[in-house]
């Protein structure tokens, strides 16, 4: 039997924040548009720093190693294939006059998904997740100083100037953008550490954003090119305040949603949950409706952003509630609020 795993309802509330984020920039790709200014600098650290905030010390390397295969790896994996498969016979078929380029793109995608766009768009996320989260553990047999002497050299690489910081991008299944995420894991296991001192959640949080937010408006968000923080592309925005900027902000999100948890009323908590347990699933599903709804239009829209996420949202929730394709949901026990009472699975997930 597999035992129903409890879940935070604050924690999953910004994990369905953040979620909408990611759908809502990638429908918008403007990088000068409103919704990218406003999402890039966050959206993608708060997934870093919720894996920080919630870190175990009790895993070992090996418990790590196989715990982050399991629940970002065969994902991936099961999802590439089934994006890759239809979208690369349709390229042979659709390209059949550069056979070799469309060669090149299965290649570059084999080598890293930080390289592609839709319908691989989140395909990244994991193997760097996976990474990001391998190498904290690795470094947990050393003094903590040595994790910020890792932290300061990559800061360096990424302020410094013209494409070195691109060094990191080109490394095989996003290994190299794992240093720069490490910095939003290593501030979330602070918060964690230091958490029982805050008794204003609520109010703290929303000081801690705003300290964010003011930093992104005056360009933190933007490296010395103008180029948007974006870490799939290895733009970090401006040198140390563009990565420290996203990460503070996620701090703040964590915070705000500790404080708003004891007013949420019992009964919608079960459904932030669920929602939230949809995340994988809708990270990998959205970018390929999207490339179906697209076509040659590159201008985002309401219909787009609607169906990707609901789309997403209500197919993953149909998968989890049968209890089917776990391989493509990453979830392998049904999940539950903390404090609720739970009676064990009847069987283990398909």
């Amino acid at each position: 039997m597999t035992a129903a795993k409890t879940r935070s309802v604050a924690i999953d509330l910004v994990r369905v924040i953040a979620i909408i984020g990611v759908v809502a920039r990638h429908v918008w790709y403007d990088p000068d548009g409103i919704v990218a200014q406003v999402v890039c600098p966050w959206a993608i650290a708060v997934f870093f720093v919720l894996t920080g905030y919630l870190w175990s010390s009790r895993r070992d390397l090996e418990g790590e190693v196989k715990n982050r295969f399991r629940n970002l790896l065969i994902p991936y994996m099961t999802w590439l294939v089934v994006i890759g498969v239809p979208f690369f016979t349709w390229a042979f078929i659709h390209f059949s006059d550069k056979r070799l380029e469309v060669l090149a793109l299965m290649a570059a995608t084999a080598y890293g998904s930080q390289l592609m766009v839709v319908p691989f768009s989140a395909c990244w996320f994991f193997t760097t997740m996976f990474f990001t989260a391998v190498l904290a553990r690795y470094l947990e047999r050393y003094p903590r100083r040595v994790t910020w002497v890792v932290l300061a050299v990559t800061l360096l690489i990424t302020s410094a100037p013209g494409s070195i910081p691109k060094v990191l991008w080109f490394l095989p299944l996003g290994t190299g953008l794992a240093f720069p995420c490490l910095l939003f894991l290593v501030f979330g296991q602070e918060l964690r550490r230091h958490r029982a001192r805050i008794t204003r959640p609520l109010t703290t949080g929303l000081l801690v954003i705003g300290v964010g937010a003011v930093a992104v408006a005056l360009g933190a968000s933007h490296n010395l090119a103008g180029t948007l923080i974006e870490v799939k592309n290895s733009t970090y925005g401006f040198p140390v305040l563009g990565l420290v900027s996203g990460a503070v902000i996620g701090l703040g999100l964590v915070l705000v949603a500790e404080g708003l948890d004891p007013i949420v009323p019992s009964r919608i908590g079960p459904a932030v949950v669920q929602v939230a347990s949809t995340s994988t699933f809708v990270m990998f599903l959205h970018p390929c409706i999207l490339f179906l709804m697209r076509g040659d239009e590159d201008a985002g829209t309401w219909p787009q952003f609607l169906a990707s996420l609901l789309g997403s949202f209500a197919l993953a929730l149909l998968f989890l509630r049968l209890r089917i394709f776990s391989w493509l949901t990453g979830v392998w026990a049904p999940r539950v609020p903390a404090g609720t009472a739970v009676q064990p699975a009847a069987k283990d997930p398909v």
